[in-house]
């Protein structure tokens, strides 16, 4: 069991670096963004932005999930990547529909692997909650000076 732990929290790890690294340099982006939108009088700038950091977040938690759900394919845990993938995808996201389980002595990292997926995703509701509150400052500074 030890042995799994281990697996399940390298792997883990690794998506955390994966996850908070991206964000770092994704931040960078944007403060670069927000002063182009400071300028800005409209709103199709905060649209885009606001889509785009919602499609980075996605692409970036479903990459995380693939490299578990690969994780699981390289231990032969699963008959075929799709369906590492799929119980990956499940685990991350807590919803655990229970069609597809791990072999008794690895079932520990699926409990990891959601608490990771919860972990991530909060820090990505903070990252976008960061995001729009930010929007809406901007969006009260340029009201207060009409």
């Amino acid at each position: 069991m030890l042995n799994e732990l281990i697996f399940a929290f390298a792997v883990a790890a690794i998506c955390a670096f994966i996850h908070v690294s991206c964000m770092v340099y994704f931040a960078r982006w944007l403060l670069k963004w927000r002063l182009a939108l400071e300028q800005d009088t409209g709103v199709r700038k905060a649209i885009f932005g606001l889509i785009l950091v919602f499609a980075i977040l996605i692409f970036l938690h479903v990459g995380e999930a693939a490299l578990w759900g690969w994780f699981y394919y390289a231990r032969s845990l699963f008959a075929n990547y799709e369906t590492s993938l799929y119980f990956s995808l499940t685990s991350y996201t807590t919803i655990g529909y229970g069609d597809v389980v791990l072999p008794q002595k690895w079932r520990l990292l699926g409990a990891i692997e959601g608490i990771t997926g919860v972990l991530l995703c909060g820090l990505s509701a903070g990252f976008v909650f960061a995001i729009v509150t930010a929007i809406f400052q901007i969006r009260l500074v340029r009201l207060s000076e009409r």
